[in-house]
């Protein structure tokens, strides 16, 4: 008697007869999957049998543990979990494998990963390749991956989910990030560097922003300006760079306000056409931590550079702006009574 039968007979999962009916349908499955044969309903039929029968061995497992009772040799999960992994793969091999199979197949991986050996489920990442591009399936076989131990294969399905969804692939960018600065900090800056070269700029210029303030974060202020020149240089610009770049330069000890202006002009050079946001902020900028009296000059140049249908509205702002400042003003001044 093997262990299987063994288990399913101590703790009476499946009676004899069940057992028996359960062999004799396992045999005809492989004649008939050698025979070439079979048909996808009868694979799918005995894929949710043996699904059934190892939740039922674990739930037994669970009770007898809870009872603080021994439990003997757990391989049983490990085997029913590999024939469910061969029932897939015959289906993918034989049969096209829609979407919803595919959620399930993975469910039932991320559920069962601690008797799963990453090497059983290369079938797997064929089979979603196979699919159309879908960016749910893509993040939960990411996910499945990170739980098993071999970062290679983990790195293999990253790329290769990144190479199909393309300019949709930034969930997977943002979890691998995530992963690596918790369990591989060795790698992220390497991860960094790809994703902020990525043709793709809703992923380059997030991973720019984020390359920047890691290395803030780890690194040094130096590093971090060294760094900033270096990204600054990639095509296209990134507009969040320059802002988080600012921030971290007002926020320092010892401001430089030549360098902060220099932030400023060279963002407005780049992006100060179609975007207001950045004249303001230079303005806010001279008015609270520089020299008013550059103001009206920033003013200027913002009037000359804007696109004709955004300059009434800089105007406006500008003026509320003066507004602001002069309402602070008043409130600072000092009355003395005679």
């Amino acid at each position: 008697m093997d262990f299987e039968s063994e288990f399913l007979k101590t703790y009476r999962i499946l009676k004899w007869d069940e057992f028996t009916v359960l062999n004799n349908d396992r045999m005809s499955i492989n004649e008939k999957i050698t025979n070439k044969v079979i048909t996808k309903h009868e694979l799918l039929l005995q894929f949710k049998a043996e699904l059934s029968l190892l939740n039922a061995c674990k739930n037994k497992i669970k009770e007898e543990l809870e009872k603080g009772l021994d439990v003997i040799d757990t391989q049983v999960l490990v085997l029913i979990s590999k024939r469910v992994i061969d029932l897939f793969d015959h289906m993918h091999v034989l049969f096209s494998i829609d979407e919803q199979l595919l959620f399930y197949y993975i469910n039932f991986c991320q559920d069962n990963v601690s008797y799963i050996h990453v090497d059983q489920l290369d079938i797997l990442l064929d089979a979603v390749l196979c699919t159309e591009n879908n960016q749910k399936i893509w993040i939960r076989l990411l996910r499945l991956y990170m739980e098993l131990n071999s970062f290679d294969k983990l790195m293999n399905v990253f790329q290769e989910g990144v190479r199909s969804l393309k300019n949709n692939s930034l969930p997977l960018w943002k979890m691998m990030s995530r992963f690596m600065q918790n369990r591989r900090p060795d790698m992220i800056e390497t991860l960094f560097e790809e994703g902020s070269n990525i043709s793709y700029e809703n992923i380059s210029f997030y991973i720019r922003a984020k390359y920047l303030k890691w290395c803030l974060e780890y690194k040094d202020i130096d590093a971090t300006r060294n760094l900033f020149n270096e990204l600054k240089q990639l095509k296209p610009p990134c507009y969040k760079l320059y802002l988080i770049n600012i921030a971290i330069e007002t926020e320092t000890t010892d401001l430089e306000l030549s360098t902060v202006r220099k932030l400023y002009d060279e963002a407005c050079t780049l992006f100060g056409r179609d975007n207001i946001g950045i004249w303001l902020d230079y303005i806010r900028f001279e008015q609270t931590d520089g020299s008013p009296k550059l103001i009206e000059s920033i003013y200027t140049r913002g009037l000359w550079k804007l696109e004709p249908n955004l300059r009434n509205f800089f105007i406006d702002e500008y003026d509320n702006i003066k507004r602001e400042f002069m309402k602070d003003l008043g409130k600072e001044v000092i009355v003395i009574d005679d």
